[in-house]
């Protein structure tokens, strides 16, 4: 039931519009169940036409705030225009809708959320019809555009106006790749910037997902919902007065094939575009939206899907996937651990030393499940890297799964994507069907950014789009700006989907790394994936204390809750983690300095007795074990510069 205060600000809100239907603009008011968000979509004057426009608001002590401008809508096609002189036919609503489901991973399990959906029809001057379809929940909101038509017809989506109009405030995003060889791939580094500054040095613009700060409140905005029938989108690098444009794949991406429009039989629905909406930081890590405005999974008996935590060699040893003597340790090292996978990476294919089977039958035998790696080009991507040429094929690519499935293969690493082009978002698609087909799990690298598909397709573990611990091999920069980056990521990239960074870096790759133990220790559990990969050696690991050592062996990552507790984009972040009866708790500091930190665990419930930690010692490279009893529910905890910590205890 709402407040007497929300039902004064709601009834006067009403009256307004009801008022200003006099006028010759239009305007329709959507809620949440709660009615804690509004939206009012408008038809008003832009130029010399009509043209709709959506707003949204927000109960702020009381009282209806404005928290985002009245921002463009509109879809141009190849066959017309649905932007200017639209002709309102019909609304529909649709109250309370409730969705219930379980995912295989993910920041918690099981999901419950409710929405009131609106459909808002529209004609052009000739008839053509296009809906709106607004949900608004009590997180957020999201939209899509419906083309009905003709059914069997074709209709070719060319541009969108859709917009995001932020007033004021603080906005962190990455910039879209420049096109290369290797690009793009989402691995840029996040920026915190003011509202409406342009893309730096990047004519392409901004990338999915921004996150803003404005108004006392928190608005992350990204897009899901994909299912081959169109492209992904990124920004327009100009934001003048804080709107942010939709901006379609760059024509160059993919080795310059395919169209950036998207071509769909009718009717067909453009993807949702959601900002997540909440008056804290918690409330923006924790959403659930991507899922939830993703179909519900394909796959009907997930019993086989099995997540867990990999060796890998490669980081370590670039050559070694080429030398079946180099990655028997790797094998021996995961089940030493207990972990389940070990990673063959690039270049499989020129093995010497022994066969693919040879290393499948010997995993097997110290039961260690393998993962293999794919080029996914094709000839969208120039990467050299084997085995290529069997992703992009679907005759090619159901041979091989159907061969690797048959030699016990567990899953795949499919890499160097480099498009967001309706083609190569149709390939994830059918990379994922044709290995749940064949009972292998998945995970994309080189690849656009999560959109929802780990509800569709629960195969999929995780995707890399982040500039990983990899680059502590390529990029000189990376030991300074990995840790501000981390502190982002959990609010921005990850808060979207599972994020395969690969951390556990304790030893110095090309360019050394500058976090502490304690910090890469924490990776783990700040960072959310289906699988883990551990980047280091075997030596290295198990050299680590005891205490680590036991932490990374019994680390899950399949999680029951997941919690924010503290912490600010650029500076540091702690999150909790329940698996089963355990609370996991992490922490890393993403500035250069030391600092005191305070964390209330009384939000979880009843405080804990203790808690085991590990935390930096003296130095870097030492950690220590350490139990420590929160007073009245408040933990505090000294964090060196660049560093971290990770603990548990029993609820």
């Amino acid at each position: 039931m709402k407040s007497p205060k929300v039902a004064l600000v709601t009834g006067l809100f009403i009256m307004a519009l009801l008022a200003s239907c006099q006028l010759s603009d239009q305007k329709w008011l959507l809620e949440s169940p709660d009615q804690s968000i509004s939206v009012e979509i408008l038809q008003k004057q832009s130029g010399s036409s009509p043209q709709l426009f959506y707003a949204i608001s927000r109960i702020i002590d009381g009282s209806l705030v404005p928290v985002m401008d009245p921002s463009p809508l509109g879809l141009v096609c190849k066959e017309g225009r649905f932007v200017e002189d639209l002709e309102f036919v019909s609304m529909k609503k649709s109250l309370d809708q409730e969705d219930s489901y379980t995912l295989v991973t993910g920041k918690k399990r099981k999901h419950k959320n409710t929405c009131n959906a609106y459909a808002l029809n529209f004609q052009t001057h000739d008839g053509e019809p296009m809906a709106l379809i607004f949900r608004v929940y009590n997180e957020g909101i999201a939209f899509q555009y419906l083309l009905p038509g003709e059914p069997g017809s074709m209709a070719t989506m060319v541009e969108e106006l859709t917009a995001f109009d932020f007033m004021e405030g603080n906005f962190w995003a990455h910039p879209y790749d420049t096109l290369s060889t290797y690009t793009p791939a989402y691995e840029t580094y996040y920026e915190g910037v003011k509202v409406g500054t342009p893309a730096p040095w990047n004519k392409n613009g901004w990338a999915f997902p921004m996150l803003v700060e404005s108004k006392s409140t928190w608005l992350l905005v990204s897009e899901a919902g994909f299912d081959g029938s169109y492209g992904a989108s990124h920004l327009h690098p100009d934001c003048e007065d804080g709107k942010y444009r939709i901006k379609f794949a760059e024509a160059g991406e993919a080795e310059s094939y395919f169209e950036n429009s998207s071509t769909a039989k009718l009717p067909v629905h453009t993807p949702w575009r959601f900002i997540a909406i909440g008056e804290t930081l918690g409330e923006i890590l924790e959403t659930s939206l991507p899922t939830d405005l993703s179909a519900p999974s394909k796959i009907e008996d997930t019993s086989w899907i099995r997540p867990g935590r990999a060796t890998w060699s490669w980081w370590s040893d670039n050559d070694s996937p080429q030398d079946y003597d180099r990655m028997v340790p790797f094998v021996d090292f995961a089940a030493d651990l207990g972990w389940e996978y070990f990673l063959v990476d690039a270049n499989w294919n020129r093995m010497k030393n022994g066969t693919m089977e040879e290393l499948a039958a010997y995993a097997a035998s110290r039961e260690v499940g393998l993962f293999l790696w794919y080029n996914s080009g094709g000839k969208h991507n120039v990467v050299t890297e084997e085995p290529r040429d069997l992703m992009a094929d679907p005759e090619a690519r159901r041979a091989e799964f159907e061969r690797i499935s048959q030699m016990g293969i567990k899953g795949i690493k499919v890499d160097f994507f480099q498009s967001d082009k309706q083609a190569i978002i149709q390939q994830y698609i059918d990379i994922l069907q044709d290995a749940a087909e064949c009972k292998l799990l998945v995970n994309f690298h080189g690849c656009t950014m999560p959109r929802g598909w780990r509800r569709t397709w629960p195969n999929l573990l995780s995707m890399e789009s982040v500039r990983g611990e990899e680059c502590y091999i390529f990029d000189p920069r990376f030991p300074e700006l990995a840790p501000p980056n981390m502190s982002i990521i959990p609010f921005t990239r990850n808060a979207v989907g599972p994020v395969d960074y690969t951390p556990g870096g304790f030893s110095d790759n090309t360019y050394p790394h500058l976090t502490t133990y304690g910090f890469e220790l924490a990776l783990p559990v700040i960072l959310e994936s289906g699988i883990l990969h551990l980047a280091d050696t075997p030596e290295r690991t198990l050299g680590l204390p005891d205490p680590a050592v036991d932490f990374l062996k019994e680390i899950p990552v399949v999680w029951d809750d997941t919690r924010f507790l503290a912490g600010y984009p650029g500076k540091d972040v702690v999150i909790a983690r329940k698996s089963g009866s355990r609370w996991y708790i992490a922490g890393v500091n993403g500035e250069n300095i030391s600092k005191q930190l305070s964390v209330d665990l009384s939000v979880l419930g009843a405080p804990p007795a203790g808690i085991e930690l590990i935390v930096d010692g003296e130095g870097p490279g030492d950690l220590q074990s350490t139990t420590l009893k929160p007073v009245e529910g408040e933990l505090k905890l000294l964090l060196l510069p660049y560093g971290g910590f990770a603990g548990y205890w029993e609820e």
